[in-house]
C-alpha cells in the first residue's frame, strides 16, 4: 500500500466567527401567522366556513415552524384569538 499525503494548507485555514444577532425589527414576517389572521377576520364578518378553517390551518403550521428567538407573542395571541373566534362565531351563533 501506499502512503497517502495529506497535503494541508494552513494558510487558508480561517477561524470560524459566529453571526452577528439579528434584532426584532429586522426579522422577516410571519406570513403563515398573517395568512391566519386575516382567514380569521374574513370568517368573521364574512361567515365563510373554509376560511375559518383555513385560518385554523395556517395558525397550526405558523406555530409548528416559529422559532423561540422569532416569537412574537402579539401577533400569536391576535392569531389565535381572530381564528378561533372565527370558527366559533360561524359554529356556535
Amino acid at each position: 500500500m501506499q502512503k497517502s499525503s495529506v497535503v494541508r494548507r494552513p494558510d487558508l485555514i480561517k477561524p470560524y466567527i459566529p453571526p452577528p444577532p439579528v434584532h426584532q425589527e429586522d426579522l422577516p414576517p410571519d406570513y403563515l401567522a398573517l395568512l391566519s389572521l386575516i382567514f380569521g377576520l374574513v370568517s368573521i364578518t364574512a361567515k365563510y366556513k373554509i376560511a375559518a378553517w383555513a385560518g385554523l390551518f395556517a395558525l397550526l403550521a405558523s406555530m409548528a415552524n416559529v422559532k423561540k428567538s422569532e416569537m412574537d407573542l402579539k401577533q400569536i395571541t391576535c392569531s389565535v384569538t381572530f381564528s378561533t373566534m372565527g370558527l366559533f362565531m360561524i359554529y356556535f351563533r
